[in-house]
C-alpha cells in the first residue's frame, strides 16, 4: 500500500511533553480539554477467532467516552469498555480486549469516538494464512536461481512486487584470497544486500526445527510449490546444501562472501563466468560459522529424516531426500570437526556471546539427538552447568543457548534438566516483566537497529518455552508481542511487507533497483519483516525517542536506513513463531503467573540527562534484591519515600549518545522482574568553556564517534577524491586527497548527509595544514538544508604548518544553527594530486561580559502526590542584558526547559522569572537550575533534596 511517509509526532521541545502530560493527568475537579483519539491501532495480520485479542486507543488525553466498538461487514459484533493504561511515549494508551468476539470476517474494525482502525480479518486460525508468506520470504533471498524459478506463481497469497524478480546472479561465487576456485553458489543473500556470511549460518537450522516441533500440524507440512517435500524442509534444505559445500570443498571452513555493488539485480554484478577477475571473494574466516552451520545441517538431517519416516514427502522425492539427509550429516561431522579443532580460531563476524563454545554447544545438541551419541550430550550438559540467566541473550546470530537448551531438554540427565528449566524459566520471566513496560508487550531495548529483531527472537524463544511448558501467560505475552509487529503499535503499521492494510513500503533492498528514485512506491517482498523502531532518528540525535517512519531510501544513506533493514536473520524468529502459532492455536492463554511489575518511573524515554542522574522504580507489589546495572554491574537500589533509588553519572558519555539503564528485583513468589529506562546524554550548554566537537578524526565528536567517514561523492570538472584516518605529528587527522583532471577540478567531500545543531555557539573552529602537496587550496562550506555559505569566502591556500581558522557564525545573516551540515572541498591550483590533513573541528565560544545569575529559586510545595502539581521558579538576571540561551531545571538529572513567566520582558538587567510544572513520579527527588548566555561559562545552583511525593 502506497502512502506518504509516516513519522510519529514528534517531542519538539521537553516543555510542550511536560504540557502534554499535565493536561493529560488534571486532577478531578479540574476543568481540562477532553481527550481526542488519533488513532485506533490493532493486529492488521487479523485474530483467531478463539484466542486472546488485544488493540489500542491512542489519544491526546483522559477520554470522556471510553467506549469502543468492533465491526464486520458495517454490522456491530462486539464492544466494550476501554482500559486506561496511563501515558505512554507522550500519548495517552486505552487497550480493548476483543478476545469476545469470535465473528469470522475479512473487513473486520475497531471504533472509538469516531475513529476507526484499519480493517482486519478475523479467522478460526488467522496464521495457517501466514506461513506460506514466511518460507516466501526466503524463497525470495535465495542466491544463484532466478526468482521465478524458486518462487513459482502463486506460491504466497501476497504477491511479490514484479521489479524484485531476476535472472540468476553470482554464478561465480568464489575464490579465496590466494586465487583457488571454488563453487559457492547457492544459500541466502543475508539482508537487503547480495551478501552471505558465515556467522548467520544457524538460520537453516531454526527453519528445520520450525518443522519438526510441530509436524503432526497439517498446517506446518504445507506444501505451496507441490513438489511432494513441506516447505519448511525445502528451505531447510537450501541452507544446508550450501553449508555442504563449504564441507567438501573447504573442510568445514566458514567464510563471508561480502556484498559488491549498488542497487541493482544480482546478474549485473557479475559476468557470472567463473575464474575470471569478477569472481567474489572468501573474506573473514569464521570458525563459530563453521559450528553454526555443523548445528544446521545436523537439524536438517533430523527434519528429513521424520518427514520421510512420516509420510510427510510423496513419491521419488522421499529417496532424493533421505539421501541428502546422509550428505547434511557427514558435512555436520566435518564442519564440527573443524571448529573443534580450531577453538582459538578467529570467531567471525555476527558473534555470538561468550564466543565460539556457544556456537559449539548448538552444534552438540543437534549432533547429539541426530546420532544419539553421549559425548555430544557430555559436552553440551557441561557447557550448561556453568551458565547463569546474565549469560543469556535471545536466540539469534548473537546467542544460540536458549535454543539449544528448548531442544536438549526432553533427552538431558535430571540435573540439566533442573538447571535448564530454572534458566529458561528466568529468561521467559525476563520477557514477561520487560515487555509490561509498556502497553504494547513489545520488548523495551530500543537501541539503532530496529526493536523488532530482539523482539522476535525473543516471541521464538517464548513459543518454545510454552511448547515444554504450557505457561499460559506466556502464550498470550506471545500473541501480544506479535500483534505489536503486525500493526499494534503506535505508528499503526504493519512491519512485515504485505502483510496488513497499511504495511511498511520501503524496504532497504539491492533488489528494488528503483530504491532510490524519488517516485519510487517501494517494493513487496511477502513476508520480509524490518527492524523497524530505533532509539532515535539516525539522521536526528534530537528526534523524539522512540523513533521509526517509512522513510524511502534516497532520503537516507550510511547506516541511516537500518530500521527498515531485513535479514534472514532478523526473520527467524518471526518465522517460528507464526509457524509455531499456527499449530498451538487455540491453547489456553488465561491466568498463569506473571512477575510483579516494577516500572522505571524516572528517567523515561526521550529523556536528555546530565551528570548525576537518578533512577526510580516503584514495585506495584512486595519486591526484595532491587538493583540496576547503569553502570555496566548490579548495585543495589536503596528504598525511599515508597520507590526505590539509586544513582549513576553520565559523565564522560559523549554528547547524544543513547544507553539504557535495567532494573531488576524478585517479587514475593520468587518470580524475578526486569524494566529498562531508555536516556540520552546531553550535549554541554554552549559556553567558552564547553566546546562542541564534531569531528578530531580520531572517533571522537557528534559525528566522528558514530564511527563513520567523510566521504567524496562529487567531483566538479573531472577527477577524484578520497578520504582516509591517519595520523600526523602524533595527531589523529583526516587526510583529504584529490587526483585532479585539471586545475579547474575541484573535489567534493561531505560527512555524508549528517548535520549538527550548533545553537548558542558563535565560532567554528577547523585546524588543517598542507602536508607538502603543491599549490593547495581549499574552501570550508556549511549549509543549512536551504542555503550555502562559504566560510573561507572562496577557496585559500593551506599553510604547511598546523594553523586553526574559526569561522564567525553570527556574520553569516539568516544562517539556521540547528541543522549545519559542513563541506570541504578541494583544488590543485596546478592541477597535479594532492592532499589536506584536518585535525579537527570543534564549535566554540570566546568569553565576555559578566557571567548571569539565577535567584529566587524554588518549588511551590516540598511534599505532595502523584497528582501533585509541582511548579519551578527561578529568576535569571544579566548585568550585559544578555538573553539566555536556556533556563532550566534538572530534576533528577532529567533537563526540563524553562518557559518565561511573561515572554514580553526581555530586560534581564532586572531579572526576568521563569517557571516550569509538571508531575512527579512517588519518591524522592532532587533538583537544580541552570543558565547560561554564551559567552560566559554555565551557571548552576545549590542542588536541594526534594520534593517527596508519596
Amino acid at each position: 500500500m502506497n502512502r506518504a511517509t509516516r513519522t510519529h509526532p514528534r517531542r519538539a521541545l521537553v516543555v510542550l511533553a511536560a504540557a502534554l502530560l499535565t493536561l493529560t493527568l488534571a486532577p478531578p475537579g479540574r476543568a481540562v480539554a477532553a481527550g481526542t483519539v488519533t488513532e485506533v491501532v490493532v493486529s492488521q495480520a487479523g485474530y483467531s477467532a478463539g484466542a486472546y485479542k488485544t488493540a489500542y486507543v491512542l489519544a491526546t488525553g483522559t477520554l470522556a467516552d471510553p467506549t469502543f466498538e468492533v465491526l464486520s461487514g458495517g454490522a456491530v459484533v462486539g464492544g466494550g469498555t476501554l482500559v486506561d493504561e496511563g501515558v505512554t511515549w507522550d500519548r495517552r494508551v486505552y487497550s480493548a480486549d476483543l478476545s469476545a468476539v469470535t465473528t469470522a470476517g475479512t473487513q473486520v474494525t475497531v471504533t472509538s469516538n469516531g475513529i476507526s482502525s484499519h480493517p482486519f480479518p478475523i479467522a478460526a486460525n488467522i496464521w495457517t494464512g501466514y506461513t506460506d508468506e514466511m518460507t516466501a520470504f526466503y524463497r525470495i533471498q535465495r542466491a544463484s536461481v532466478a526468482t521465478a524459478d524458486a518462487y513459482p506463481a502463486g506460491y504466497s497469497s501476497v504477491a511479490p512486487s514484479a521489479k524484485v524478480f531476476h535472472a540468476a546472479g553470482h554464478l561465480d561465487d568464489a575464490r579465496a584470497e590466494d586465487g583457488t576456485r571454488y563453487d559457492l553458489t547457492g544459500g541466502w543473500y543475508d539482508a537487503g544486500d547480495y551478501g552471505k556470511y558465515g556467522g548467520n549460518q544457524w538460520v537453516g537450522g531454526e527453519i528445520a526445527l520450525a518443522y519438526l516441533r510441530h509436524a503432526d500440524a497439517a498446517q506446518v507440512r504445507q506444501d505451496r510449490d507441490g513438489n511432494g517435500i513441506p516447505d519448511l524442509i525445502d528451505e531447510a534444505r537450501w541452507g544446508s546444501e550450501y553449508l555442504v559445500k563449504f564441507a567438501d570443498q573447504l573442510g568445514g571452513a566458514l567464510y563471508n562472501i561480502r556484498n559488491r555493488g549498488g542497487f541493482v539485480h544480482p546478474e549485473k554484478l557479475t559476468d557470472n563466468v567463473p575464474g575470471t577477475a569478477d569472481d567474489r571473494v572468501l573474506t573473514d574466516l569464521s570458525v563459530g560459522g563453521s559450528a553454526k552451520a555443523a548445528g544446521t545441517l545436523a537439524a536438517t538431517a533430523r527434519a528429513i529424516r521424520h518427514a520421510v519416516a512420516a509420510g510427510h514427502v510423496t513419491g521419488a522425492a522421499a529417496t532424493d531426500l533421505a539421501a541428502f539427509a546422509d550428505t547434511a550429516r557427514a558435512a555436520a561431522l566435518t564442519t564440527y570437526g573443524y571448529a573443534a579443532a580450531n577453538p582459538d580460531g578467529p570467531e567471525g563476524t555476527y558473534v555470538t556471546v561468550g564466543g565460539i563454545p556457544n556456537a559449539m554447544l548448538w552444534a552438540e545438541v543437534q549432533l547429539h539427538l541426530l546420532t544419539g551419541e553421549a559425548g555430544y550430550a557430555t559436552a553440551a550438559a557441561a557447557k550448561i552447568a556453568t551458565l547463569t540467566f546474565d549469560d543469556l541473550r535471545a536466540t539469534n546470530y548473537w546467542d544460540l543457548r536458549p535454543i539449544s537448551m528448548a531442544e536438549f531438554y526432553p533427552v538431558a540427565d535430571a540435573a540439566t534438566r533442573t538447571r535448564i528449566q530454572a534458566l529458561l524459566r528466568q529468561q521467559a520471566q525476563f520477557f514477561l516483566s520487560s515487555t509490561d513496560d509498556t502497553p504494547y508487550g513489545v520488548l523495551n531495548q530500543f537501541k539503532n537497529f530496529g526493536v523488532n529483531e530482539p523482539h522476535a527472537s525473543y516471541l521464538g524463544d517464548m513459543v518454545r518455552y510454552y511448547e515444554l511448558f504450557g505457561d499460559p501467560a506466556v502464550l498470550r505475552a506471545v500473541l501480544k508481542g506479535t500483534y505489536w509487529i503486525f500493526g499494534a503499535n503506535p505508528w499503526n503499521i504493519s512491519w512485515v511487507s504485505g502483510i496488513g492494510a497499511d504495511h511498511v513500503d520501503y524496504l532497504h533492498t539491492r533488489l528494488d533497483e528503483e530504491a532510490y528514485s524519488r517516485t519510487s512506491p517501494g517494493v513487496v517482498i511477502p513476508g520480509a519483516m524490518v527492524s523497524g523502531p530505533n532509539a532515535h532518528d539516525t539522521r536526528d540525535r534530537r528526534s523524539v525517542s522512540p523513533w521509526y517512519a517509512d522513510r524511502p531510501l534516497w532520503q537516507d544513506d550510511t547506516s541511516q536506513w537500518r530500521y527498515n533493514e531485513y535479514s534472514i536473520s532478523i526473520q527467524a524468529g518471526l518465522l517460528y513463531t507464526v509457524t509455531g502459532l499456527a499449530a498451538l492455536n487455540g491453547e489456553p492463554t488465561t491466568g498463569g503467573p506473571v512477575p510483579t511489575r516494577m516500572p522505571v518511573t524516572t528517567p523515561v524515554i526521550g529523556d536528555f540527562v546530565t551528570g548525576s542522574v537518578t533512577v526510580l522504580a516503584q514495585g506495584e507489589g512486595p519486591v526484595t534484591g532491587v538493583r540496576h546495572n547503569a553502570d555496566g554491574t548490579w548495585k543495589p537500589m536503596t528504598s525511599t519515600d515508597g520507590a526505590y533509588r539509586g544513582t549513576f553519572s553520565v559523565d564522560g558519555f559523549a554528547p547524544y549518545t543513547t544507553r539504557r539503564v535495567d532494573v531488576r528485583a524478585t517479587d514475593a513468589a520468587g518470580r524475578v522482574t526486569y524494566s529498562s529506562a531508555h536516556y540520552t546524554v546531553a550535549p554541554p550548554l554552549p559556553a567558552p568553556g564547553n566546546p562542541l566537537r564534531y569531528d578530531d578524526f580520531g572517533g571522537a565528536g557528534t559525528f566522528g564517534g558514530t564511527g563513520q567517514h567523510w566521504v567524496n561523492w562529487y567531483n566538479e570538472h573531472a577527477g577524484t577524491g578520497t578520504y582516509a584516518r591517519t595520523t600526523d605529528d602524533g595527531r589523529s587527522v583526516g587526510r583529504f586527497s584529490q587526483n585532479p583532471n585539471s586545475a579547474q577540478s575541484r573535489a567534493k567531500f561531505e560527512p555524508w548527509h549528517d548535520t549538527v545543531d550548533l545553537s548558542g555557539y558563535r565560532y567554528l573552529s577547523m585546524t588543517m595544514r598542507n602536508p607538502g602537496s603543491p599549490d593547495a587550496r581549499m574552501r570550508f562550506d556549511i549549509n543549512d538544508g536551504t542555503r550555502n555559505f562559504q566560510l573561507t569566502a572562496g577557496f585559500v591556500a593551506v599553510p604547511g604548518t598546523w594553523t586553526t581558522y574559526e569561522f564567525d557564525l553570527d556574520a553569516l545573516a539568516g544562517l539556521d544553527k540547528t541543522r549545519i551540515h559542513p563541506v570541504i572541498w578541494l583544488n590543485q591550483a596546478g592541477g597535479q594530486p594532492g592532499q589536506l590533513l584536518v585535525d579537527d573541528i570543534t564549535a566554540v565560544n570566546r568569553p565576555g561580559g559578566t557571567a548571569p545569575t539565577l535567584t529566587a529559586s524554588a518549588v511551590s510545595a516540598t511534599t505532595g502526590g502523584t497528582s501533585t502539581e509541582f511548579t519551578f521558579t527561578t529568576t535569571y538576571t544579566d548585568a550585559n542584558n544578555q538573553a539566555p540561551f536556556t533556563v532550566d531545571v534538572v530534576i533528577d538529572g532529567v533537563i526540563h526547559v524553562m518557559a518565561p513567566v511573561d515572554p514580553a520582558d526581555t530586560t534581564y538587567t532586572d531579572g526576568a522569572a521563569y517557571r516550569f510544572t509538571t508531575r512527579l513520579a512517588a519518591g524522592r527527588h532532587s533538583y537544580y537550575f541552570r543558565t547560561t548566555d554564551t559567552t560566559t561559562n554555565p551557571v548552576k545552583t545549590t542542588t536541594w533534596t526534594g520534593p517527596t511525593v508519596g
